[in-house]
């Protein structure tokens, strides 16, 4: 075997570098205070994301580099007896054979970078796993000054600098988008109006503090959303991943698939769902059997179908979706959980508006979930957090003013009887009663209406016989229906807006289950009544109202909603933008 000696005897010389920490750190507060005021910091026409944050964490250690070894030492992994100078700091590992002949390099490892920076850049690699782009924190910049260290490239004291730097920033900005998110939830999340009251971000000492740890990727991780549905998806989305660059033919069909029957494109079928991670004996016959009824009816509960078992236009269009879309939807809701507060509730109340149903969650035990009817495209639930105070039964209703001017009024101008079938009644503002025969109806138009109406409690109440208070500026609340057939729909978005649930009695009966005053027999007969009654919580529960097309539910499948207020695409465009580089949040020390 020939050895390039003229690679070897150029990596020499270029290996006997040698830095002094003093050089680095006077380096680094060269760039850090010679930057004129009001300019952002630049590394090689690469914008960096902070100033102030980036003084304050070089200043608060008097310039010290946090990543670059300055005491580097370098590796060859040969099994050839080395010639060159033993005072070098070239080490040569003679157990590991990885000499290669002709003009191959050889392979080399260096320790320029402490274990922090290899982690921080593993980490960055890797970040796609988050939903996020690695190159929006300097990873192709990075892996140029890296290459130098590797290959022994000329590598000063500048450059070293700037590798320093360049890590810092980093783990600053993608800190900061773990923490809050990339995307402006405000101006892209479609009304997405939940608060998240934590502490401000302190960014330079969550990156000291795992620096000392020597544990980097905690640093970041608990800088990430801390709900487990969050960190499986990250394991969903790395699958996904795994799959898109896999040929995803469309499978085709005229007619529905039942059980019993044959049909030759069930074993693509059958291959495709094994793909997706459906279990499945091999069979590679073309009869719909049991084992492929039982993993059909899965795949149409994970995307919110009918799981009836028949394979339509909807199974097929699951099964059609591919890798690419699919990590897309992961992506986009990754992102939703980074603008929810950063701990999950011990216990809260969750409705899922894409998924039109509610889940009361206490620790890691789901206590009670139920269907539930959300707002139309056109009268969208919004989405926002609040906290349950009191539940009212037998509730009165008092029509809100869109429901007024668009839906009542013009009932009451063509049907003086309407009042009277429905249960109403008209009030003045000060809550007295007027008669339907005492306005002059000529007079009056959805934009001009100076009265109330008002339901009185019972059947026929919009709101059933209970509803569930969270005070908030929207005027939503969770309540009861009459109208129980529409549970039964797929599509439940049919509301003006506030939340019906299918199971009211059993939510109030658990709310209401550490208040002695009221156990079950009293609910029940509260709901009866035909006047109002209040029961304030005893402890309040937190509400969330959350808008997810995709998440990892408690028994570890990825589950898949219909996108139906059409809010991913700004989102997902927004994700695929460049970031632009952003003062990041620092409390001064």
């Amino acid at each position: 075997m020939q050895i390039n000696k003229l690679f070897i005897s150029a990596v020499f010389l270029l290996a006997t570098f040698s830095l002094s920490a003093d050089e680095l750190s006077e380096s680094i507060s060269h760039f850090i205070n010679e930057k004129p005021e009001g300019l952002s910091y630049e590394i090689d026409s690469e914008t960096l994301y902070s100033s102030k944050v980036l003084q304050q964490f070089y200043q608060n250690r008097n310039y010290a580099p946090a990543w670059i070894n300055s005491k580097a030492t370098i590796w060859i992994n040969s099994n050839i007896t080395p010639w060159f100078n033993p005072d070098s700091p070239v080490r040569i590992n003679s157990d590991s054979p990885a000499w290669i002949e002709s003009d191959v390099p050889v392979r080399i490892n260096s320790n320029v970078l402490g274990k922090n920076g290899y982690v921080l850049l593993d980490y960055i690699r890797q970040v796609s796993r988050h939903g996020l782009h690695p190159n929006d924190y300097h990873l192709i910049l990075l892996e140029k000054y890296i290459d130098k260290t590797v290959l022994f490239l000329t590598m000063d004291t500048e450059d070293m600098m700037k590798l320093d730097v360049l890590l810092t920033d980093a783990f600053l900005f993608l800190g900061l988008q773990l923490y809050y998110g990339k995307v402006n939830s405000e101006k892209e999340g479609g009304n997405w109006k939940i608060e998240r009251k934590e502490p401000e971000l302190q960014l330079n000492l969550k990156l000291e503090e795992a620096l000392a740890a020597g544990d980097i990727a905690n640093g970041l991780n608990m800088l990430a959303p801390r709900y487990r549905s969050y960190w499986m998806m990250k394991e969903d989305l790395a699958f996904f991943l795994s799959l898109q660059d896999e040929p995803w033919p469309v499978i085709s069909c005229d007619t529905t698939i039942n059980p019993g029957q044959s049909n030759q494109l069930l074993p693509k079928i059958r291959e495709r769902l094994v793909k997706l991670r459906y279990k499945l004996s091999e069979n590679v016959s073309g009869n719909y059997d049991k084992d492929l009824e039982k993993q059909i009816r899965m795949l149409q509960k994970d995307w919110g179908l009918n799981a009836d078992g028949v394979i339509g236009k909807g199974t097929l269009l699951a099964l059609n979706t591919g890798p690419g879309a699919l990590i897309n939807r992961l992506k986009v809701n990754m992102e939703r959980f980074r603008w929810l507060p950063l701990d999950e509730p011990r216990k809260y109340l969750m409705v899922n508006i894409a998924n039109f149903d509610l889940v009361l969650i206490e620790g890691v035990d789901t206590l009670i979930s139920m269907r539930a009817i959300v707002g139309k495209d056109y009268r969208e639930t919004p989405v926002f957090n609040a906290l349950m105070t009191y539940i009212v039964f037998s509730p009165s209703w008092t029509v809100p003013p869109t429901i007024l001017r668009n839906d009542v009024i013009p009932e009451l101008l063509k049907d003086p009887e309407y009042l009277e079938k429905k249960n109403m009644k008209l009030l003045r503002s000060n809550g007295s009663e007027i008669a339907y025969n005492q306005i002059d109806w000529s007079k009056i138009s959805g934009n001009n209406f100076p009265y109330m109406v008002r339901q009185n409690p019972g059947s026929a109440n919009a709101l059933g016989k209970v509803k569930f208070m969270f005070p908030n500026s929207y005027n939503v609340y969770i309540h009861d229906t009459p109208s129980r057939g529409y549970f039964a729909r797929d599509d439940r978005a049919m509301s003006s807006g506030c939340i019906r649930v299918e199971k009211p009695f059993e939510l109030a009966e658990l709310l209401l289950a550490d208040s002695p005053e009221w156990p079950p027999a009293k609910i029940y007969t509260a709901m009866q009544q035909k006047r109002e009654q209040t029961a304030n919580l005893i402890t309040p529960v937190d509400v969330l109202l959350i808008y997810l097309t995709a998440w990892t539910d408690g028994n570890g499948r990825v589950q898949f909603r219909k996108d139906i207020y059409v809010r991913d695409k700004l989102i997902l465009n927004a994700l695929n933008q460049k970031s632009e580089p952003e003062e990041i949040k620092v409390i001064p020390f």
